[in-house]
């Protein structure tokens, strides 16, 4: 039988290759063909081939085995038919076999062994196999003969169903081969893993093969089979040790199947079994594309163990269970991989199932099975951490176990979400009948929700607690700190714990809503959590701090443990959970960051967790104030969010006194643990306000829970308690910022966008009390606005920090990262918050009905005396600031009833200026850098007011009124007066931290009813000595010990620049002894400035500032204790007096304010200035350098020259230095081509007054002294002139002025007599004419027009002098005509009683004038009227009426009564041509004399003025109410009475009527004249009302058009500048009472007639108080008793205008000396006015014409119109030949030496 060629041993061969088919390929012969083309030389001629039996006999020994012939005989071996006996082939496979031959001849021998078995079919006795078996038995295994003897062997056993006898050697030989081909496996080359693997497959398939007959296995003792299993469990142990990165030089490292994260690991389909390659010959014949990655070995051993185990499972042992499942949840945690979300409806997934799925289905069988109890005990003890656990097989498995829990948990979730699924989904399908429809199910789901492999008695709950108990464990071993060397397998275990827990939280989303968790659940899934947070605790970031979890984005979470964890924290907090998830993160607070923690309060407010709802609400309460992290610097979010909700818990407990006292006593206790350590701003405050409201609600109340029991102690501290532990806090603590009182903080908070605040925005303010109407404390909600903030208020004390509330909702965009930056915050202490809390209690017993109650109000004064203790005692700065804060906001309004005033502590804005001159203020040089440093969204502290602590019915409720900074309103702001600012240039260096107070103001204070006057106590009780009299003099005692001694200038300069507005509420200083203490308080501020012992004590000065600073400051103090006249006997106001004029050698802003002091003194302190008015004089002689000081220099005094009781004392010297400095500054002011230092406007202004000046003084000098000053005039009025080509207008007006009041004090204008009325009326029968005049000529003589008229009345000449500033009218009888005429019978019986009825005016009489009561004269006419009686007819003089007085009519004159005295030289210089040169010129053209006559008529000779006048009654504030007033208070009345003359303006001719008509405008107007103006008053209140005028056109258009309007306001709040809306817009003189009122000033006013009988009691600093009197006895009321009211003016400007009066912010003023001063405000305001509107704001330089001027250009103009007006040769004003310039016209100019 011919054989087949087998390979011969020619030609190249390759290497040679096992058979990687079934063994029955080797019937094809032992090598295959190769695959590849091989190039081989020509074929060459075959040896013929041997039989079968040669070839046996050939390979027999002793012949030499040939691998050619043993190929052959393997061949022929399958197609020989019959085989011989097995005795005849032992030989050869002997010798072929044995382990001395070649590999080669081996595998050879191997394959006709292989060969003759699968083809002999006869019977085989055991001894043969036996013989052939030895040949294998103690072979090892061998990669080049593996595979050939594995064939034989399976040949020889035939597939191992034959094995009888040789089980137990078969499977020791099989576990040593399997061993030696995984050694060979795990250390070949990468090119042959294939082949490998097949191989170790291959062995394992043989082991199943033979292990699954029952028979063989019936043979084998259970140790045998667990030996095996035990052998498998070894290579895959060994496998599992093999790291992750297993790879080689041409594969890529194997992917990590341990799923360490969701997110970062990919999936990875485990093989389910051996995965053949493409091609089973030559990996290199391959494309690379085609080759797989290589299998991890681990998984090669697994899947053998898997299907072993799987094929043994039902045969095992329990006690091999110990062994099974600890290396399968070690094969598990090796192959995990992420789980994905819980799904019912996604089905299960197809194609090959993965290896994981396999190790779990595994583990699920055993734990289903028979011994599943012994599973389950084995998984608990492997959840759990054990000394064991801790290598690193120990974490594998303990992670396997988990995983495994994890999986059955799952199992369970999916069964109930698929229940619950098809239960929903059935609710949907029921048929129009009722009757279920048919539901499209899939098996998969119907399989999930009724699993046949669920787990028998072990329900969800027990899985559950398993996994609980064993996070407790792992966190109980983590507390003792040993874990830090596992940490990362540590955290893997940790991570798959958390993923179960989320899986569990997972389904409860899924569920119904209103499904919750119950109780067990709830309790678990809190303390799974609960116990995995604790291992964040110990993180640490790269910088030593504690690591942060980023709730907002979990995903930047470090590891894959804390992004799961991240993750579950980040949940919504509405899942029910016990602890709460809120109570899980306080835990970790310092692993959060401020903006997560900050919403944990408003979280567990809302869940009632922090509520009496709650049995632990105590307990939770106790857990947040003793976390030391939430207290920490760096949380101020959280701060704000668990002070709001303790503010808010604490409110709605105010009825519930258990609770509510038990909520305090843990505030207490916590303020008392806490009261030696540094604690938080915002805790401090909150927590000081929950104490202050305790104590006054325990005191109001004076009762508490265990009062009933009296023999049982009390539980609560007791309010003595709680004050003594504020007053300790207050005195005795002291701060940390004392020496740098501003400190940087670290907030871990993201740095907001140009923010977004706190703040600023409407802001919602803390308050320590709620509304009653929110006291259900369930029905507050943090989301919404309802429940009250502090936000505000602790963004304020925090600066321009991150301080924006918090979103419930996370941002749609990622936050920045969480960095920590510094960010400036100013620091409150303990001592500061201390005085905070003193504060609100007494402000809750002192302004509200609970000051009814005497307790309360000495509870409340002893309070008091505390804070007023703390100013002096406290060894904290900031506190002695906070508490002169309060303490000096205190007011007393008419009733003396104490309040707080907040909205307008400072409306006029005399603090702000003060505190801007020592950098201080909002116009401070380095406002700008204190600005940057606090821009925050400051929300205003105390926008919403507080309700007190009040029962739900309480009476009072918040008024609303919110708090601004100490500033005045924006419409007033723009108008008020302030001081100039001259800071010195070192100011600019300081920094705001080194200040402990600043302007505007924030204050930390929670005031009741601010602005309301308090029910119960007083200032001063003027009817007896009272309890309820608050110790206001403990305060001003106190004030004076800090001006005498105080050594830090922050509380000295709080004071000095708050005083003089409290100062200026009179009624708050009425006590006993405030009489005493006010002028012990001008005492010491006079002494201290003028020795200089006023700061002196100061230990350490800012930079720039020196104690003349303070000096400066206190004069404005000493300008308001002015009005505190009567307190002072008369040599203390000579000294105040004397002050204020050394206060002239001080800085410009101390000798402005010495200025206006001083103002106001020529009024009130009359006698004082009188006495110190020379060297007064002297002093402003010497000190007018100053430009910026002119206008205040020239206001005074053209105020002081109109007073004319103060120039008695003075002598021609002081009247020449008064000229002096008037004429020196119009010097300044009039040189032609120079621009002025100060404004156009205001130079214009300062030429004016400077005229003014010299005008009114000139009228002070006595008549026959006059002539001795007019040659210094002159002088100066020339030099004024220097430079000029001739006299100006103003001065030239001027001289012709002089040449009028020099010699005579007659009127500028002539007014009508009686004389004039007779002599001119010719309308007589002995007349020959009707004309009065027979003859007329007129002169120009110089700038007078000059007209003699002879009258028709014989011997009467009329002679008319018209000049620029007057109209002088002669009569004159010429005695030289005889009384008869020719022919004539009748004499003139007419000229002589009309001579003697000449000074008889047909006017009604003249009410004297209260201020020129010196100059009345005694009228004479009496005697005449004796001798020529009125008519019978004429009307009899009515008596005057008691408030309006008298009332000029028809023709008034123009003057008011004066003594008139004429000097001789005053005729011929009225006709002379002065000042020209003497010439004059006959007009012989006289047709243009009468329109030039009415163009001077139409001229007033003097300056008019008009201003309107209002009033503003009790809760005005719009225009049209205010227009529509038709009468003021009886104070406004009197002050109408005293500011003119009351007028009736139907057939007025000679007075001013400022445009009004009787017809429309009223009968009556009020007006004011004298010899140089004229002031008309548009008064509303006189003006009727018209029906038809809505919006009252007819007062507006004349009050709306003047420049400056008087407001007498009484409305109670400050008047805003723009209220009356017009274009006119530029000074408002607002006058109202200095204390506010229920009613207006003077409301008690009496006539003499209508005043009962009253016993007057005086109070110290007012008038007099009016009391019942008892039986009639008692003094009456004096008329006028309300003269010694007091009144508040202010100043307001438009915008542009620069401070021109001399009132500065305002000036406190004696009703009897009101109308003075303001009248002569209305003048100079006018004047200025005037000169603002004519420049057009300051923006245009023209010069402002008045009426004397217009006069002279009138007359000017009529000269140069003359046809002949060069005939003369000396033109009008034209200077004096000679070289000397302007002063050449000295000679001529002086009158004095020609006439």
């Amino acid at each position: 039988m011919a054989r087949p060629q087998a390979d011969s041993d020619v030609g190249p061969r390759f290497r040679q290759r096992s058979n990687t088919t079934t063994f029955s390929s080797f019937t094809a012969g032992w090598r295959r063909p190769r695959l590849e083309t091989v190039s081989t030389p020509a074929p060459q001629p075959q040896p013929p081939a041997l039989a079968f039996d040669a070839l046996v006999e050939a390979l027999s020994p002793p012949a030499v085995p040939s691998l050619a012939h043993a190929r052959a005989l393997a061949a022929a071996t399958t197609t020989q038919s019959p085989l011989p006996k097995p005795a005849v082939l032992n030989p050869l496979l002997g010798s072929l076999c044995g382990v001395d031959s070649p590999p080669q001849l081996q595998c050879a021998g191997y394959e006709i062994m292989a060969s003759y078995w699968e083809g002999y079919e006869g019977k085989v006795t055991t001894s043969d196999k036996l013989a052939h078996c030895s040949l294998l038995l103690h072979t090892s295994w061998s990669p080049e003969i593996g595979d050939p003897r594995l064939r034989a062997l399976r040949a020889l056993t035939k597939g191992g169903s034959e094995a009888f006898g040789i089980e137990i050697p078969l499977l020791n030989l099989l576990k040593s081969w399997i061993d030696g081909a995984c050694d060979a496996y795990l250390s070949c080359d990468p090119s042959e893993y294939a082949d490998r693997e097949r191989s170790v497959e291959l062995l394992a398939a043989f082991v199943s093969s033979i292990l699954e007959h029952p028979e063989t296995v019936a043979r084998i003792s259970e140790g045998d089979l667990a030996s095996v299993l035990r052998f498998y469990a070894s290579l895959v142990s060994k496998t599992l040790d093999i790291p992750l990165t297993f790879s080689t030089s041409d594969t890529s490292s194997i992917a990590s199947p341990t799923g360490l994260s969701d997110q970062s690991t990919p999936a990875r389909s485990a093989s389910n079994g051996h995965q053949r390659h493409s091609s089973s010959l030559s990996v290199r014949s391959v494309p690379p594309s085609a080759v797989h990655p290589p299998r991890h070995p681990a998984e090669l051993m697994t899947t053998i163990y898997l299907d072993h185990l799987h094929s043994q499972l039902k045969s095992l042992a329990p006690m091999i269970l110990n062994l099974i499942l600890p290396l399968l949840f070690r094969a598990q945690a090796f192959f995990a991989s992420p789980l994905p979300r819980l799904s019912v409806t996604s089905g299960r997934p197809r194609g090959p199932v993965g290896l994981e799925e396999r190790i779990q289905k595994m583990l699920h069988s055993l734990f289903s099975g028979p011994y599943g109890a012994s599973c389950m005990m084995i998984l608990k003890r492997h959840l759990s951490p054990t000394n064991q656990t801790l290598d690193s097989h120990g974490l594998s498995i303990s992670f396997g176990a988990h995983r495994t829990l994890r999986f059955d948990i799952r199992q369970a979730l999916c069964s109930k979400m698929a229940r619950a699924y098809i239960a929903r989904l059935s609710t949907h399908t029921y048929a129009p009948s009722g009757a279920p429809s048919h539901m499209d199910l899939e098996k998969d789901l119907m399989e999930r929700a009724w699993s046949k492999d669920d787990l028998s008695g072990w329900d969800l709950l027990k899985l559950e607690r398993m996994l609980c108990k064993s996070i407790e464990a792992w966190a109980k071993r983590a507390s003792a700190g040993a874990d830090e060397a596992i940490r990362v397998d540590r955290d893997r275990i940790l991570d798959e714990a958390a993923g179960t827990l989320k899986d569990l939280f997972q389904e409860f989303d899924e569920r119904e809503d209103g499904v919750d968790m119950d109780e067990e659940e709830a309790s678990i899934a809190g303390e799974t959590l609960r116990h995995l947070v604790s291992f964040v605790r110990p993180l640490k970031g790269p910088d030593d701090t504690p690591m942060i979890i980023p709730l907002l984005q979990p995903s930047d979470a470090p590891t894959p443990f804390l992004r799961t964890l991240t993750s579950l924290l980040a949940r919504e907090h509405s899942t029910y959970m016990n602890p709460s998830l809120s109570t899980t993160l306080l835990s970790i607070a310092d692993n959060l960051t401020d903006m997560d923690t900050a919403k944990l309060p408003a979280v567990m407010f809302e869940q009632h967790d922090l509520s009496p709802a709650s049995p632990d609400w105590l307990y939770n309460w106790e857990n947040i104030l003793s976390n030391a992290t939430i207290f920490g610097p760096t949380r101020p979010l959280t701060r704000l969010e668990v002070v709001k909700a303790l503010e808010a818990i604490y409110d709605s407990l105010k009825d519930m006194h258990s609770y509510r006292m038990d909520l305090a006593e843990l505030v207490f206790k916590f303020c008392q643990r806490e009261a030696n350590d540094s604690m938080d701003t915002s805790a401090n405050i909150v927590m000081g306000r929950i104490l202050a409201d305790e104590v006054v609600l325990r005191t109001v109340n004076r009762r508490t829970p265990s009062a009933d029991n009296s023999s049982s102690p009390s539980p609560y501290a007791s309010t003595r308690e709680m004050v003594n532990l504020l007053e300790r806090l207050a005195l005795d603590s002291v701060g940390e910022d004392d020496d740098d009182t501003a400190s940087i903080n670290t907030v871990e908070t993201p740095c907001p966008s140009p923010f977004a605040s706190l703040s600023g925005g409407t802001t919602n303010v803390a308050s320590p009390v709620l509304s009653r109407r929110q006291s259900d404390y369930r029905n507050i909600s943090v989301r919404d606005s309802g429940l009250p903030s502090v936000m505000s208020l602790l963004s304020t004390l925090a600066g321009s920090r991150s301080q924006s509330q918090h979103s419930q909702e996370q941002p749609d965009n990622p936050p920045p990262p969480i960095i920590s930056s510094p960010s400036p915050e100013p620091t409150f202490t303990r001592a500061s918050l201390a005085v905070v809390s003193l504060v609100a209690i007494f402000s809750q017993l002192t302004f509200t009905p609970y000051s009814l109650t005497q307790e309360n109000v000495d509870f409340a004064f002893s309070v008091f005396q505390i804070i007023v203790q703390t100013v002096t005692d406290a060894k904290c700065p900031r506190a002695r600031v906070l508490a002169l804060q309060f303490l000096m906001r205190l007011r007393a309004d008419r009733d003396h009833r104490i309040y707080f005033v907040e909205a307008h502590h400072d409306s006029d804005g005399l603090t702000a200026n003060l505190a801007s001159l020592i950098g201080r203020g909002p116009e401070s040089p380095h406002q700008d850098e204190r600005r940057q440093s606090t821009d925050l969204p400051q929300e205003d502290p105390l926008a919403r007011r507080s309700k007190g602590v009040q029962e739900r019915d309480g009476r009072r409720s918040s008024r609303g009124r919110g708090v601004i900074p100490s500033q005045s309103a924006p419409s007033r702001s723009r108008s008020r007066a302030p001081l100039p600012v001259s800071p010195p240039p070192a100011l600019i260096g300081i920094k705001w931290k080194d200040t402990l107070w600043s302007d505007p103001e924030t204050l930390p204070f929670i005031m009741i009813d601010a602005d309301t006057p308090s029910e119960g106590i007083v200032s001063y009780d003027p009817v007896q000595e009272s309890p309820r009299v608050i110790p206001i003099d403990a305060y001003l005692s106190t004030v004076l010990g800090i001006l005498e001694k105080e050594r830090n200038w922050d509380i000295l300069s709080y004071v000095l620049c708050h005083l003089p507005v409290q100062v200026a509420n009179k009624h708050l200083f009425c006590g006993p002894n405030c009489r005493l203490l006010i002028a012990k308080l001008l005492t010491v501020i006079c002494s201290g400035v003028t020795a200089g012992d006023l700061g002196s004590s100061i230990e350490r000065w800012p930079v720039g500032l020196k104690a003349r600073d303070a000096h400066g400051l206190a004069y404005h103090t000493l300008s308001v204790l002015i009005s505190y006249r009567r307190c002072f006997e008369l040599p203390l106001r000579h000294a105040l007096v004397d002050v204020l004029r050394e206060g002239l050698n001080g800085q410009p802003s101390t000798i402005i304010c010495c200025l206006h002091a001083l103002t106001l003194s020529a009024f009130e302190l009359t006698s004082s200035v009188k006495r110190s008015l020379p060297p007064l004089l002297e002093k402003l002689s010497q000190i007018m350098s100053n430009p910026d000081m002119a206008v205040h220099i020239l206001n005074f005094l053209s105020i002081v020259g109109s007073i004319r009781e103060l120039h008695a004392n003075l002598r021609e010297g002081d009247f020449k230095m008064v000229f002096g400095v008037a004429l020196q500054y119009l010097q300044h002011h009039n040189r032609p081509g120079t621009t002025p230092v100060i404004s156009w406007a205001m130079s214009q202004y300062v030429r004016m007054v400077s005229f003014y000046v010299v005008y009114v003084w000139f009228l002070a000098v006595r008549l026959p002294d006059r002539p001795r000053h007019i040659p210094y005039i002159t002088r100066q009025l020339l030099l004024a002139n220097e430079g000029r080509a001739e006299v100006d207008e103003p001065t030239e007006v001027c001289f012709d002025w002089l040449a009028r009041y020099t010699y005579a004090s007659a009127d500028p204008r002539p007014a009508n007599s009686v004389l004039s009325e007779i002599v001119m009326n010719p309308n007589t029968t002995n007349l020959s004419s009707s004309e009065p005049a027979i003859s007329e000529k007129s002169w120009l003589m110089g700038n007078t027009i000059v007209t003699i008229r002879a009258l028709a009345r014989l011997g009467w000449i009329d002679v008319i002098s018209r000049r620029p500033s007057g109209f002088t009218k002669f009569i004159c009888k010429l005695e030289n005509v005889p009384l008869v005429g020719p022919g004539e019978v009748d004499p003139d019986m007419v000229s002589l009683p009309a001579g003697l009825l000449m000074e008889r005016e047909s006017t009604k009489a003249e009410r004297p004038d209260p201020s020129e009561e010196t100059e009345q004269a005694v009228s004479s006419s009496s005697e005449i009227r004796d001798i020529v009686p009125s008519p019978n007819d004429a009307p009899s003089l009515p008596a005057p009426d008691p408030i309006t007085g008298y009332v000029w009519s028809k023709t008034a004159p123009s003057q008011r009564r004066k003594q008139v005295m004429v000097d001789p030289s005053f005729l011929p210089l009225q006709l002379s041509s002065y000042p020209s040169a003497p010439t004059h010129r006959r007009i012989i053209d006289e047709s243009a004399l009468p329109a030039l006559f009415r163009n001077l008529d139409r001229t007033p000779v003097i300056d008019t003025h008009k201003v309107g006048i209002m009033y503003v009654a009790p809760g005005q504030t719009e225009e049209l109410e205010i227009l529509r007033n038709t009468h003021g208070s009886p104070a406004y009345t009197r002050f109408l009475e005293g500011i003119g003359r009351l007028i009736n303006l139907r057939g007025q001719v000679d007075v001013y009527a400022g445009g009004l008509n009787p017809d429309e405008d009223g009968e009556y107007a009020y007006a004011w004249w004298d010899d140089i103006g004229q002031v008309l008053f548009h008064t509303a209140t006189m003006m009727p009302n018209d029906a038809d005028d809505e919006y009252c056109v007819n007062k507006k258009r004349h009050i709306g058009n003047d420049y400056v309007r008087i407001v007498w306001n009484d409305g109670g709040r400050p008047y805003k500048f723009d209220t009356l809306a017009t274009q006119f817009q530029f000074l408002n003189i607002v006058i109202e009472p200095h204390s506010l009122g229920a009613i207006a000033a003077f409301s008690n006013f009496r006539s003499t007639a209508a005043a009962p009988l009253v016993d007057v009691k005086l109070s110290p600093l007012h008038s007099p108080v009016l009391t019942p009197s008892g039986g009639g006895m008692g003094t009456t009321t004096p008329p006028h008793e309300a003269e010694n009211e007091y009144f508040k003016v202010t100043v307001q400007r438009a915008s542009g205008m620069k401070d021109f009066s001399p009132v500065g912010c305002f000036k406190l003023i004696s009703a009897e000396k009101l109308p003075l001063l303001v009248r002569q405000l209305t003048l100079l305001g006018d004047w200025f006015a005037n000169v603002f509107e004519k420049t057009e704001r300051d923006e245009v330089e023209v010069e402002t014409i008045t009426n004397w001027r217009q006069r002279l250009q009138v007359v000017k103009r009529f000269l140069r119109n003359m046809e002949d007006s060069s005939a003369s040769g000396a033109g009008i004003g034209e200077s004096s030949e000679g070289g000397e310039g302007m002063i050449g016209q000295e000679a001529s100019r002086n009158f004095t030496t020609v006439y």
